[in-house]
Parts: structure tokens; C-alpha cells; sequence
């Protein structure tokens, strides 16, 4: 009886070295979550950019109205089934201070993507468009600081509590469109001030915001000030083609993130399928066009996925439907599914591609079958030898 239990410590202590090390290696690193950009602007209007505005591509679901819920709930389900987490929603705030209809982008939100049946099993956060906001604002001579601030309050009234809304350590996020243009227009002193009071006021109904920052297609964080994360919109300059952007993105994700942790701040790494700005509404000529390319949409999402933050694990993806740009990755009547069929590859089936070409993975995949191997002929040799053994009695 002595000889057979230290026979199964000796099998338990092989089958643990040999076996353990290797089963960990290949436990996911946490999960990654996949926001996409996404616009309910389409059907207003005062603004119907399915008209105003050079399309790229025909929606697979027609030229659809962002208030209708069954559009909503088609396109929640296509992203889900495709590895995307959440849609960060581009809003421009309450919009009852001037009389353009702005309260109308909101309302679509409402009525639209809010009321999609499916949402539940998803999540959405706000994306706010500081530069079209303080555009018009100063336009119409109106107090963007007021304003900024109500629609921030607006924003945790409304939104915050909203079981899908988006968090991050159980504070909800709010993502600000090209944070430079803040600060350049109200000065550093006053942008920081601004959000000094927006973070003070929420705190006041007890809300702890998460605010992200897009910080242009720079490479690092030149006002990371009061940002909990930073990313981009659209990281790199689309003139410069797909190689040297590929470049910048392999150089630069990892410097920029390193630079942003060193003083607490996270990172969130982009990606997009091309760019094209020709006729568009404020673009003037010599337009730019980086043309849509599933090859290099699929090399620069593998990029951000490999450096994510350890601490955030976030990739952003511009877009899903800013059908003006080009930057779509919605199914159109063109390419169908391609571009979702490249975050599905890249973030659904990943394989052991990552993990594969790692020589110590191997040896410890081969350590632990060795065990295994090892352990069955000591068992088997054992117990074939007691079978012969003659018995005492």
C-alpha cells in the first residue's frame, strides 16, 4: 500500500511539472474588447448626409434612419457576431441651446439604438464631438463651457445608468473627439479648468467618469491632463499610404504606450480599413484617399491587438458606419462582410498564432506530453507487474 501511493504522488508530481506550466502559458491574457465609432446621424433632416455628402459604398441595409431600432438591433448583431464589444456613439450633446435640430442626433440615440431589443447583451458609451460642438458655439456666440458642462450632466442623467453604457472599473466612459482642438481654442489654462469643474460636478451626483481622450494622429499625448486613457481617431496621416502608416503604427504603439503608463495614463490603440474624404462637406481639394484594403486593415488590427494596455485592453476601430470617410467596416452591397470578417478572424479565432512561434512554449508542451508518457508506463508497468507478482496470504 506504501509502495502504491508514493507511486501516485511520483505520477501527480510529473503530470504537474510536466503539464501545468504549459495548460497556463496558453490561458487568455484577460479579454480584449472591441469598440467600433458609430453615428446615428443618418435620417435628420436638417443634416441628411446620405444626400449632402459623397457616399462610399451602398449599405447592405439601404439607406437606413439611425431612429429606427430594427436598424439598430441588425447592427448590434452583426457586430457582436463578429468580436466587437461596444459602439462608442458620436453625439454632440443635448443640443436644445440653438435652433439647427441638434436635439435631433440625440433623440435618434434615444429612439433608436437605446430601444434596440438586443442591447442588452452589449454595451455603448458616448463619443462627444468637441469640435462640431465649439465650432457652432462660437458660430451662434454662445458659452461652450456652459455648455459642455450641461451636456456632460445631461450625459449622467440620461446615459450613465443605463445597464449597457459602458465602464471600466465600474465607472462610465465618455470619450472626447480630438482633445488638441480644446485646448488650442480655449487655451490649456481654461481647457483645464473646464474639465477640472466637469469632473467636480459629476462628482457631485456621484458619478466617477472615465474620460478618454483622442489626442489627433500624433504618437504620443501632448495633453494627457485629466485623461484616464488616450487614443486616436485616426492615428497616422493617410497621405503618407498604407506601408509607412503599418510602420508608423509597429514603431510608435509601443513607445506611446509605455509613455502614457509611465504616468498612469492608458492606452487605446486604432484601427481602420482606409480613408476618403473626396466632396465631402468642409474637405477641400486635393482630396485624400488611403484606399480600403482588407490586407492592411488586418496587419494594423493585429498591431493594436498586440500592444493593447495590460491594464485597459481596449482596440478602438474607426469605423463602423462614417460612410463619408470611407472608413466603414458595416456590411455594404460592394464587399459584404470583408471587413468584419477580418476582426472575426483577428479577435474570435485567434488560434495559438501568437503563441506558436515561441520556442519555450514548445518545450513546455513537450515537457508535459514526456510526463504524460512517462506517468502511463510507470502505471501500466506496475500494475502489470503486481498482476504477475505472486500473493501471500
Amino acid at each position: 500500500m506504501r509502495k502504491k501511493l508514493v507511486l501516485v504522488i511520483i505520477v501527480v508530481i510529473i503530470l504537474v511539472v510536466g503539464l501545468v506550466p504549459a495548460f497556463l502559458l496558453f490561458q487568455p491574457k484577460g479579454e480584449v474588447k472591441i469598440g467600433a465609432y458609430y453615428y446615428e446621424w443618418y435620417g435628420i433632416s436638417f443634416n441628411n448626409h446620405w444626400v449632402k455628402d459623397d457616399i462610399k459604398g451602398t449599405p447592405f441595409l439601404g439607406y437606413y434612419n439611425s431612429s429606427a431600432p430594427t436598424i439598430a438591433d441588425q447592427q448590434i448583431l452583426l457586430a457582436k457576431q463578429h468580436g466587437i464589444d461596444f459602439f462608442a456613439v458620436s453625439w454632440i450633446g443635448k443640443g436644445d441651446w440653438i435652433d439647427w435640430d441638434f436635439d435631433d442626433v440625440d433623440q435618434n440615440l434615444r429612439s433608436g439604438l437605446l430601444e434596440a431589443p438586443h442591447l442588452k447583451d452589449f454595451n455603448f458609451c458616448l463619443f462627444y464631438e468637441t469640435k462640431l460642438v465649439l465650432d457652432t458655439a462660437n458660430q451662434v456666440h454662445k458659452n461652450f463651457t456652459e455648455i459642455f458642462i450641461n451636456d456632460m450632466l445631461y450625459a449622467a442623467h440620461q446615459y450613465f445608468a443605463n445597464p449597457s453604457y459602458l465602464r471600466v472599473n465600474g465607472r462610465p466612459v465618455l470619450s472626447i473627439y480630438d482633445l488638441p482642438f480644446l485646448y488650442q481654442n480655449l487655451t490649456t489654462p481654461k481647457a483645464e479648468s473646464l474639465l477640472n469643474s466637469t469632473r467636480q460636478e459629476l462628482l457631485k451626483m456621484g458619478v466617477d467618469v472615465y474620460l478618454i481622450g483622442d489626442v489627433g494622429n500624433q504618437y504620443y499625448s501632448p495633453y494627457p491632463y485629466s485623461m484616464d486613457a488616450v487614443t486616436s481617431y485616426f492615428f497616422s496621416d493617410p497621405k503618407k499610404g498604407w506601408p509607412q502608416i503599418l510602420a508608423d503604427a509597429e514603431h510608435y504603439y509601443p513607445i506611446w504606450r509605455s509613455e502614457m503608463n509611465s504616468n498612469g495614463t492608458r492606452f487605446i490603440p486604432n484601427a481602420y480599413p482606409g480613408f476618403n474624404n473626396t466632396l465631402n462637406e468642409g474637405a477641400t481639394p486635393p482630396w485624400v484617399t488611403l484606399a480600403r484594403n482588407e490586407t492592411a486593415f488586418k496587419e494594423m488590427l493585429g498591431i493594436a491587438l498586440k500592444y493593447t494596455d495590460s491594464n485597459l485592453r481596449i482596440v478602438m476601430i474607426t469605423s463602423w458606419n462614417e460612410w463619408m470617410e470611407g472608413t466603414v467596416i458595416e456590411p455594404s452591397m460592394e464587399e459584404g462582410e470583408l471587413f468584419l470578417h477580418v476582426v472575426y478572424d483577428a479577435v474570435i479565432v485567434p488560434g495559438l498564432s501568437e503563441s506558436a512561434p515561441n520556442p519555450c512554449v514548445w518545450l513546455l508542451i513537450g515537457s508535459g506530453v514526456l510526463g504524460a508518457v512517462i506517468a502511463s508506463g510507470i502505471i501500466t508497468f506496475y500494475f502489470l507487474k503486481v498482476r504477475k507478482k505472486p500473493q501471500n496470504y
